[in-house]
């Protein structure tokens, strides 16, 4: 696929936070109330600290989606309180990117280590981080893509359907000339407005995106109803074949039920066709439906806000977007119960499994795209006079390949305590360490802005335009909250 150079979008997204710190009183964030605001969100249910004497082992279910930030960004922005179920610190995690090579043979590589807890001088933290390998995306390889476009009345605001139209474009101009495109779109009912067309035909396929409008209710089932049978219709074996949803998740005919939504999707994953669920807007943004759709649908989940977000899903990370390398994958960590007295794993407060989910090859779990890194942090407590250099904890690691549906098993252990932590270990801690402040986390400890802000204001840390920025989010709020 034709690859586009990301430098502008650096430099645009650094102009905007030079532009915001100094004319827009970015630095004076003060939470507004939201008004009519029918958001919803998953519930997030912080776990406490769990014994090793009771249990020594978490199971996660791992994947790319990193929506919850790129939201959190937009209601910072806006001068919108953060709510908690908001602040998915997996998902925020999940944003960024880390300095970790996959140098192997395998789909995934696992990363581990372990220093001082940032916010918590009592505990450590234990970093695990998943690397996936790097694939260019290949050009001889057709895709079959299905666009289903929400235009119900409810996209008619600049920052969705338009935003929408011009994140999609995007896409369209990284199509190689054999895939297979088909749009529909859907609002009081659904409409096939292309049904398998080329590559080639960018112009045409562009002109129909831009001439989209928005009106009516939004019949969501009847849409996805509609894209599953085309994307079954010029199903590639061994191909990408994907639908991308995009939409403010305001379903409100047909079937409108989170579990409804769920059943139908889990059906349809069987089919290998893979799900891209992107939201837009706010108000009535329903990320919890989103969220739902995505997991369903053996997919991942991104909230785009700007066109500079859309470059990001669409461009610059364009191969972790559309490529899947690892399916169903879930990792286990077990504690060394004669080191470890106790644990707690910071976020996946949706994404725990059970010993025998974890066993069973039939469990349902994430998918990670091609270069993405999963990061997962557990704050542990240590008992007392410790043997030198004991194993403190084993990863075990099990994905699927797309393609073939093997399973693949991966083991790490660590035994190492860290003095100084890396780079990618510092940032993490400050990207969690936000999200236990904006939740207002019963297990915040000694949290603070400032902490953050002092540790990870290094020029060796914010080796590119988006940890910067979240520096100037980090900022943004601690200066609120002192106004």
């Amino acid at each position: 696929m034709k690859r586009f150079f990301v430098l502008s979008l650096v430099c645009v997204l650094f102009f905007t936070i030079g532009c915001a710190s100094k004319d827009s009183g970015y630095h004076n964030y003060v939470p507004r109330d939201s008004g009519g605001n029918l958001e919803s969100y998953l519930e997030l249910v912080e776990k406490g600290y769990i014994d090793t004497a009771t249990n020594n082992k978490v199971n996660v279910s791992l994947d790319s989606s990193n929506a919850a930030y790129s939201n959190i960004r937009r209601l910072i922005n806006n001068g919108r309180p953060v709510v908690k179920d908001a602040v998915n610190i997996e998902q925020m995690l999940n944003y960024f990117n880390y300095s970790y090579v996959n140098d192997t043979d395998k789909a995934l590589k696992i990363f581990t280590e372990v220093a001082d807890c940032p916010w918590n001088d009592s505990n450590k933290l234990v970093q695990i981080g998943i690397k996936a390998k790097e694939f260019e995306l290949d050009n001889e390889k057709p895709n079959n893509f299905v666009f289903l476009l929400d235009v119900s009345g409810s996209m008619g605001f600049d920052n969705k359907l338009p935003l929408m139209i011009n994140a999609f474009k995007l896409l369209i101009d990284n199509l190689n000339d054999q895939d297979r495109i088909s749009i529909v779109t859907y609002a009081a009912g659904d409409k096939v407005v292309l049904d398998g067309g080329f590559g080639f035909e960018k112009t045409r396929i562009s002109a129909i995106v831009s001439d989209l409008t928005a009106s009516g209710s939004t019949h969501g089932s009847k849409g996805i109803y509609k894209a599953y049978e085309l994307a079954e219709k010029y199903f590639v074996e061994g191909g990408n074949n994907r639908v991308f949803l995009g939409t403010d998740g305001d379903f409100n005919v047909g079937i409108t039920s989170i579990e409804g939504l769920k059943r139908f999707i889990s059906q349809k994953r069987e089919t290998g066709v893979y799900l891209t669920v992107l939201g837009f807007g706010e108000g009535n943004l329903k990320a919890s439906t989103m969220d739902t759709l995505a997991q369903a649908g053996n997919g991942n989940y991104y909230y785009i806000d700007s066109i500079l977000e859309a470059q990001k899903v669409f461009v610059s990370e364009l191969g972790g977007t559309l490529m899947t390398v690892a399916k169903d994958t879930k990792a286990q960590v077990e504690f060394n119960p004669e080191v470890v007295e106790k644990y707690r794993v910071i976020g996946y407060e949706n994404k725990i499994l059970t010993d025998e989910e974890f066993e069973n090859e039939e469990t349902d779990a994430g998918e990670i795209g091609a270069g993405h890194t999963t990061v997962c942090l557990i704050e542990i407590v240590l008992k007392e006079n410790q043997a030198e250099n004991p194993e403190i904890f084993k990863c075990t690691l099990r994905y699927k390949d797309p393609t073939t549906f093997i399973s693949n098993e991966i083991v790490a252990t660590c035994s190492e305590i860290t003095e100084i932590p890396s780079n990618d270990f510092i940032f993490a801690s400050g990207v969690a360490e936000f999200g236990l402040l904006l939740r207002d986390s019963e297990f915040k400890s000694n949290a603070s802005y400032n902490n953050i802000i002092e540790r990870i204001d290094k020029p060796e840390i914010l080796t590119d335009a988006y940890r910067l920025e979240f520096l100037e989010l980090v900022r943004k709020v601690r200066n609120g909250n002192q106004n």
